[in-house]
């Protein structure tokens, strides 16, 4: 990590590669990671893709792992944040943050895989951050508590999506989880009881309601510290 500008210090043009910006790469990346996922994706890809030659992508990013830094901040970027409270409590628009980080993070799930072990701190993630936490100092939270607001949110935001693009989005997910919630609720009731009891629950195909449950547990914990 020691060293990447995460966006800040690269500029955006050279002289040896004058009809592409950053900005372009990015875009096109991201739409080569939308269409073909994360096992398909190369630097000679995205060359081809832009039609020009591979040594042509280094005038711009050092390389893949700054690449990827750039298209995690691009995905957080989507996030919207709007100015003011609109009327709303804290715990309202934290929830509301969350729901719409998970969207877009599901919206593109090849590229939320590289999430795991990256600091989101381009641009955009700074001012997620920024954001998140200074909603939480307004609402009487002290820096400390502030700063454990915002990890704690990320962590379960993207932890949650992670696994679920893990485990497999579309039309065939459905019945993986019902597939799995078959294997459980045929265990033998008498090794796994209670298992077996909530195995029709446990891996009802609709994670919202669940993912959302989670988030408003953090929150009513927060406010529990206040």
């Amino acid at each position: 990590m020691a060293g990447r500008d995460y966006g800040f210090a690269r500029g955006e043009e050279t002289s040896a590669a004058p009809r592409l910006d950053r900005a372009e790469i990015v875009r096109a990346a991201l739409r080569l990671l939308d269409e073909d996922g994360f096992d398909a994706f190369s630097m000679r890809r995205l060359a081809t893709a832009l039609d020009i030659k591979s040594p042509s992508l280094y005038w711009h990013v050092s390389g893949k792992d700054e690449l990827f830094d750039l298209l995690v901040d691009t995905v957080v970027g989507k996030c919207p944040l709007p100015d003011g409270d609109g009327g709303k409590p804290w715990d309202e628009r934290l929830i509301e943050i969350g729901l719409d980080l998970r969207r877009v993070l599901l919206a593109h799930p090849a590229a939320t895989r590289l999430l795991p072990g990256r600091l989101p701190f381009g641009p955009n993630g700074l001012r997620l951050a920024d954001h998140v936490i200074g909603l939480l100092r307004r609402a009487g939270f002290d820096d400390r508590m502030a700063g454990y607001g915002y990890l704690l949110l990320m962590f379960y935001v993207t932890g949650f999506a992670v696994q679920e693009i893990a485990f497999g989005k579309g039309p065939d997910n459905g019945e993986r989880l019902a597939e799995v919630s078959r294997y459980l609720e045929g265990l033998p009731a008498d090794r796994f009881p209670d298992l077996v009891a909530v195995a029709g629950e446990l891996l009802a195909p609709r994670l919202t309601d669940r993912f959302e449950f989670g988030l408003r547990s953090l929150v009513d914990g927060l406010e529990e510290k206040r």
